[in-house]
């Protein structure tokens, strides 16, 4: 099966049992809050700010907020520019959730929240997911608001990047009948949206860190704080830089899982899966019962890998939407991309919020894949995927640095996923021929920066 990664491998997504979901995440970054928080000498209070006139409110039921997040909270969309350079051109709208603080005397200065992809809905996934159901989010609000901006392009903004001609093509894919880096669902895509009237290089990552200032200053706050996690934070970065260009000021920052600016992370994704499982396989063999109880595991996956490349086992998909099955053929690409998502929590055991990576893999070599089946059948994307990629494409002359040059070395069975990755890449850059933006240049080193990253992290290592 040359599976179709049907997902941008970012890591908050609690809705959906198989994504890659950490609650120790959500504790660092409560504690993280906190820390950089008392950093502050002049920590002003003041009355909540207020709304200007690029802000109109919604009901939260229009962003599907859970009534339990909904009655503590503001929802809207902010009217921006669709190009910043020309604030009197066409406009997008961003859709935005604030979360008030439930503190006695909260600070001016709220938290900005973003979910990575790019593509995925930050509302969707942190504001509806994860905020009714973990409870160190919540702990977050005693002492700030939380701003919940859906970066343009994505679920609840307008317009949505979305592309239903991807769920065809990723069955297609599964099935052996379509090539994985065949690009044709992409240009069907952008050939809709651009009739649409729709400009695919008004969506990059320069364009969505002037968008959080923009929301900061439409929503009345002065100072601000902010939070990426995967591919926010590479767009924090950006927002660093932008840091003296706006009105409203950038407090601090920090980074959870931090994409390198000058990397293609598609290139690099047999490195970065290679890193985490190497690390997993070490804390097994470090643990006298997990050692025990699934010895070898590192020789066992390798060698899984190399049978199922010479010889693919068949394995019964099922279609989200429809609900109806067929038979795909499991090779060890597809087998590596179904392990993924368990890589988030592999070590934690068999809890609501984990998953025994170990025993799956333990059990894939008794022969068991069956498992594997759930992950496999995520085919129908939610996310904006051409939103995902004229962001990468806008950023090619960024990518400076090869993988090898700045990552462990990569398990050769792993190799051929990371370039299979990179093409499917660069032959949809091919057909969006989007404006290409300058290399990124770091600055504005003094702000307080928090960098968080895990041991177990396959995409941003």
């Amino acid at each position: 099966m040359k599976s179709y990664r049907s997902e941008s491998r970012s890591k908050i997504k609690p809705q959906e049992p198989s994504t890659l979901t950490r609650c120790c995440q959500f504790t660092l970054l409560a504690s993280a809050v906190v820390a950089i928080g008392s950093c502050s000498v002049n920590h002003i209070v003041s009355s909540r700010a207020k709304f200007g006139v690029a802000w109109k409110s919604v009901d939260c039921k229009t962003f599907d907020v859970p009534a339990s997040i909904a009655a503590k909270s503001d929802c809207g969309y902010v009217t921006v520019p669709e190009q910043h350079d020309k604030p009197e051109g066409r406009t997008i709208q961003l859709a935005v959730v604030r979360t008030r603080s439930t503190g006695n005397a909260p600070a001016a200065d709220p938290l900005f929240v973003e979910q990575g992809g790019p593509g995925d809905s930050t509302i969707g996934d942190i504001a509806d997911g994860a905020l009714p159901k973990y409870p160190e989010l919540p702990a977050l609000l005693k002492s700030r608001d939380l701003i919940f901006v859906e970066e343009r392009g994505t679920r609840y903004s307008r317009p949505f990047l979305s592309c239903p001609e991807l769920n065809a093509h990723n069955i297609a894919v599964a099935k052996g009948q379509r090539d994985y880096t065949d690009s044709g669902w992409i240009k069907g895509c952008n050939d809709r949206l651009k009739a649409q009237g729709v400009n695919p290089s008004a969506f990059n990552t320069r364009e969505n860190a002037a968008d959080i200032y923009a929301v900061a200053e439409a929503m009345g706050y002065s100072r601000f704080n902010y939070y990426g996690v995967s591919y926010g934070t590479l767009l924090g970065q950006y927002v660093i830089v932008q840091a003296d260009k706006h009105k409203s000021k950038l407090r601090s920052v920090i980074l959870d899982g931090v994409v390198r600016p000058d990397v293609d992370f598609n290139l690099a994704a047999g490195h970065t899966i290679s890193y985490a499982l190497r690390n997993v396989f070490h804390a097994c063999a470090q643990d006298q019962e997990c050692s025990s109880t699934y010895p070898k595991l590192e020789q066992r996956f390798l060698k899984i890998v190399d049978q199922l490349n010479q010889k693919p086992l068949p394995l019964t998909l099922t279609i989200p939407s429809s609900k109806r099955t067929f038979t795909a053929q499991l090779d060890g690409n597809a087998f590596v991309i179904g392990i993924e998502s368990y890589l988030a929590r592999p070590y934690s055991g068999e809890t609501a919020r984990g998953s025994s990576l170990p025993k799956f893999i333990h059990a894939a070599s008794q022969g068991d894949f069956a498992w594997i089946a759930a992950s496999l059948s995520d085919l129908e994307p939610r996310g904006a995927r051409e939103m995902y990629h004229t962001v990468l494409c806008a950023r090619a002359k960024s990518i400076r640095v090869s993988p090898d040059q700045v990552l462990p070395p990569p398990y050769p069975q792993l190799v051929p996923l990371g370039i299979r990755e990179a093409e499917a890449v660069k032959k949809a850059c091919d057909v969006l021929q989007v404006e290409l933006k300058p290399p990124f240049v770091s600055g504005n080193p003094e702000i307080p920066l928090l960098v968080l990253n895990g041991s177990y992290d396959p995409v941003t290592p």
